[in-house]
């Protein structure tokens, strides 16, 4: 004898198959948010990175003498541009502006003490 399911299985296998493809978006859009998150904290190092390089050469160079007025440090991501200008007889300023291939801008500012002959100030503007 046949029993009659009255299309129990069809609605059945549709709300599952519903629930499965929720479950596969919440998981395709976690994984696609945790690569987002991944490229952008790439940027962000890449740009601490550069501009605290960019600061232990022009440090160097002004302990040396060697810092001219305007400059470029590149790097294999991008490049910092730099001017200095003098606020005190003591303390020179150099603004560091950082442009990643990404069309990212970073702006930082360092102070150096001439007789520390050290960077004793840096702000990071963004």
């Amino acid at each position: 004898m046949m029993r009659n399911q009255a299309g129990f299985t069809y609605p059945l296998s549709l709300c599952l198959l519903m629930l499965f493809n929720v479950f596969f978006l919440l998981a395709l859009e976690q994984g696609m948010s945790e690569r987002r998150l991944y490229k952008e904290s790439e940027k962000i190092l890449a740009a601490e990175y550069y501009l605290l390089s960019s600061v232990k050469e022009a440090e160097l160079q002004m302990r040396e003498g060697k810092l001219l007025a305007s400059g470029r440090f590149t790097y294999s991501k991008g490049a910092v541009d730099y001017q200095r200008r003098a606020l005190s007889p003591a303390i020179e300023e150099i603004t560091l502006t950082l442009k990643l291939h990404t069309t990212e801008r970073w702006t930082g500012i360092a102070h150096y003490d001439k007789t520390q002959q050290k960077m004793v100030r840096w702000i990071e503007k963004n």
